[in-house]
């Protein structure tokens, strides 16, 4: 690929990234090339020069919620891992860059006893990627406390309210959006019943949840029922397919047992979605990315 545009000859550029290090799942692979830009400034210019060029590319974070199929390792990927970080805060506000872990903000606000992270710490997500998939955990949501963010969209940069934001359970409306920046509103609460909770679901997580390579949750919960549930009533547990297998621990997590391709782990999605519909009639939706 050519880089002509010469606000972006600086900016970090990787051709035949392996997609191990792009996604938490480790799968096998190259993608065509990714971008790794340092600053705003670096961000807005590439994805400038790559609208301008008609090139298909994916804004990516931490990578924990997608699986990259051999059709999305030809796009250009632009990741924000390398980006310049920051969280401010303004009494209870909470001001913060989308490449931002979750475990990042909610040890800031536990410095400054304010509650609203400690719910979503233990999602190995950033800010900017959390919010584009809806995501949240134990009951919470990142949108329960969000106020704003602040949007790359037609070379410029925009600031949109939560109220002009569609999202539901694990799904938002920003699913393609270029997220810059998020502003929270935050609850003064008392430290130590903060910390609890957090070790509390820290806990929860360990005790039932499997290790390994993965993306979380493969599937969203239909409503009333649980979907690691209605897999394992499958008999799906600890079914393995080459190097992928779904977990004995949670049925709803698939893992990479350390060699699986994208194949693999997609072989199992549509296991589980084929067995689950025969059995109940309940079409399961996934909640990671198929990208």
């Amino acid at each position: 690929m050519k880089i002509i545009d010469k606000d972006i000859l600086d900016v970090e550029f990787i051709t035949h990234e392996k997609i191990n290090k792009l996604s938490t799942f480790h799968t096998k692979g190259v993608v065509k090339g990714v971008f790794y830009p340092k600053n705003s400034k670096e961000l807005i210019a590439v994805v400038n020069h790559l609208t301008r060029n008609n090139i298909k590319f994916k804004i990516i974070g931490n990578g924990s919620n997608i699986l990259i199929s051999p059709q999305g390792a030809k796009s250009i990927f632009i990741s924000t891992k390398k980006l310049y970080h920051y969280i401010r805060f303004k009494e209870s506000k909470c001001f913060v860059s989308s490449g931002v872990s979750l475990n990042q903000v909610y040890i800031h606000c536990l410095r400054r006893s304010l509650s609203g992270f400690e719910n979503l710490a233990g999602i190995p997500g950033t800010i900017g990627g959390t919010i584009c998939s809806g995501s949240g955990a134990f009951g919470s949501s990142i949108f329960d406390h969000l106020d704003y963010i602040r949007i790359l969209q037609d070379g410029k940069i925009k600031k949109i309210k939560k109220s002009d934001i569609e999202y539901g359970y694990r799904s938002s409306s920003l699913k393609n959006t270029i997220i810059l920046s998020a502003c929270f509103t935050l609850e003064k609460k008392d430290r130590q019943d903060i910390r609890e909770k957090y070790i509390n679901n820290c806990n929860f997580r360990i005790k039932n949840q499997p290790k390994g390579y993965s993306c979380g949750s493969i599937f969203k919960n239909p409503e009333g029922f649980s979907a690691g549930w209605l897999i394992e009533k499958c008999g799906l547990k600890n079914i393995t397919h080459k190097d992928a297998c779904i977990s004995e621990k949670h049925a709803n997590f698939i893992i990479n047992n350390d060699n699986a391709s994208f194949y693999d782990i997609k072989y199992l999605i549509d296991l589980c979605k084929k067995e689950v519909y025969r059995r109940f009639s309940i079409r399961l939706d996934c909640e990671v990315e198929i990208y």
